[in-house]
């Protein structure tokens, strides 16, 4: 029986003021896809973790349907590896799977609402270059947008402080390449690029962002730290079955991978590049991550995963796997990238990306 039956899915389409919600649009006819892949994964999970799937995708609360379709895209993901899902039991509550070796382990998956900018945000920064590319100076910066821009911006504003300020260049009276604009709604840095504009050419050379990693790496790792502690003290008294965390996002991540790597296992004392690519090397000195916290140690990894909501449904992720976790995790598991401890010396241990798909 398909996940969305027909008369659901009409009834969904006839509720006004629903057209927030995923569900109202996924039960479009431009969403058969979508809803067909659902539907398949539900029919290869266990029939009691099929109608909690069922549950929260027919739900109009968004953070309640994007709950189900990162659990589904968790399960696209280690099914295609060889694990099975089992049951889902409370508290939690979590998935238990059995890995492909038959061992059962604990999934819980943490999922993520990101803010999805519409192409009219990019008409916003476009305005603004616009805007800037009006001053007169024949000096020329390039743009950072560290924040997204609100959609009821104004450039004049930052139009005429830039011109202020680069007056100030032209003049020879400012040290330095930088200048920032900050106020409650955003954040803008420019950069003096050295060049002068030649005919036809604005103030403006490029411009980059918005950069909010850093802001995602924040949330990412609150909800995780919060999720691990509580998973510890709910279910680690109840079972010795270890644990796997899932991050699933139907945005791309775009995360720099140092940044996650040094999140969740700190940074390495040393990097060498060997037959099988580049080895990372963690001493005993410990420096602030998720992973390296002895409490974490019954904790295999953590998974980044990333969905789509188009035809092609393609998952992609990586895991991180915890070397210092008391049951180490075979890369292998995985159909997914996998960074895994390659060796341990007692005083250090060596990590390595594996890719066995």
């Amino acid at each position: 029986m398909p996940l969305f039956a027909p008369s659901i899915l009409e009834d969904v389409r006839r509720i006004s003021g629903a057209r927030h919600s995923f569900l109202r649009q996924i039960a479009e006819t431009d969403g058969n896809d979508v809803r067909q892949f659902l539907s398949e994964q539900a029919q290869q999970a266990d029939p009691g973790v099929g109608l909690r799937w069922e549950e929260l995708l027919h739900s109009l609360d968004n953070r309640r349907f994007v709950q189900g379709l990162g659990e589904v895209a968790a399960h696209a993901v280690l099914h295609a590896s060889g694990w099975q899902v089992l049951r889902s039991e409370s508290p939690g509550p979590v998935l238990v799977f059995a890995d492909p070796d038959g061992e059962e382990v604990d999934v819980s998956v943490l999922s993520f609402i990101r803010q999805l900018r519409p192409l009219a945000d990019r008409a916003i920064i476009e305005n603004l270059v616009r805007c800037l590319d009006r001053l007169t100076s024949r000096s020329r910066v390039a743009v950072v947008v560290r924040r997204w821009l609100p959609h009821d911006f104004d450039p004049e504003p930052v139009r005429r402080a830039i011109d202020m300020w680069l007056q100030e260049v032209d003049r020879g009276g400012w040290e330095g390449r930088y200048a920032a604009y900050d106020d409650d709604d955003i954040s803008l840095e420019f950069a003096l690029t050295g060049r002068r504009a030649q005919p036809g050419e604005g103030v403006v050379a490029f411009t980059l962002g918005p950069l909010d990693a850093l802001r995602t790496l924040e949330s990412v790792q609150s909800v995780v730290s919060k999720e691990l502690e509580r998973w510890r003290h709910a279910r680690s008294s109840r079972t010795d079955r270890p644990l796997l965390a899932v991050c699933a996002s139907s945005l791309p991540w775009n995360l720099p991978r140092g940044y996650v790597r040094e999140l969740l296992l700190g940074k390495p004392v040393g990097m060498t590049t060997g037959e099988d690519g580049m080895q990372l090397h963690y001493g005993i000195e410990q420096s602030p991550s998720i992973l390296r916290d002895p409490l974490q140690d019954n904790v295999q990894g953590i998974l980044f995963v990333e969905y789509g909501t188009t035809p092609s449904n393609e998952i992609n992720g990586r895991a991180y796997l915890n070397p210092w976790a008391r049951r180490m995790r075979d890369p292998n598991h995985f159909s997914i990238p996998s960074l895994a401890r390659t060796q341990d010396t007692g005083e250090s241990v060596t990590l390595r990306w594996f890719h066995t798909a």
